[in-house]
């Protein structure tokens, strides 16, 4: 935990933390997870239904089915991606958390930062808007050819996921 007291570690399914440093603690701890299982399943207790992830590059994705739609094909490209929390701030329900991500992309480092703003209901994320860089995963990709099967069925995967989610019947 950040306020250094001893934690036996996450486990899937955490409470809706009570406050802006528990759910910063939770995010951290939720990042450091083994991808991709691990981390969709514990974050899945802290996502809305109704939730909404805005992020550059990427149509908006809704709820925890939507969150993992985004972020699965990213850790097919970045299996070991890691968010390391720099700071935060809040204020009532909005939480902005700065973090520097680490990762590897075909044996080569990447390093981008992400400042993401979340609104938090009852505890729970209601809304995430990020706001990055995509730069330093470009200029990976494109000094490495091997990838570039990967990345663009990644960016197709998002996107024919996202349509088909739109286009589902609603009850």
């Amino acid at each position: 935990m950040m306020d250094g007291s001893t934690h036996a570690g996450p486990t899937p399914g955490p409470s809706p933390a009570g406050d802006p440093a528990g759910f910063v603690d939770q995010f951290a701890q939720g990042w450091a997870l083994p991808k991709p299982d691990a981390f969709f399943e514990y974050f899945a207790a802290l996502i809305a239904p109704d939730a909404a992830f805005r992020q550059p590059l990427f149509p908006t994705a809704v709820g925890p089915e939507g969150f993992t739609r985004t972020f699965r094909p990213l850790f097919q490209l970045i299996p070991d991606l890691v968010a390391n929390v720099q700071r935060w701030a809040a204020r009532e329900e909005v939480v902005f958390i700065e973090s520097t991500f680490v990762g590897t992309l075909d044996r080569t480092p990447v390093e981008f930062d992400v400042c993401d703003r979340f609104v938090l209901r009852h505890g729970i994320i209601a809304e995430r808007t990020s706001y990055s860089d995509p730069t330093p995963i470009f200029a990976t990709i494109s000094r490495h050819p091997t990838t570039w099967p990967r990345a663009v069925r990644h960016l197709l995967a998002v996107q024919v996921r996202h349509l088909g989610a739109r286009q589902r019947p609603s009850d």
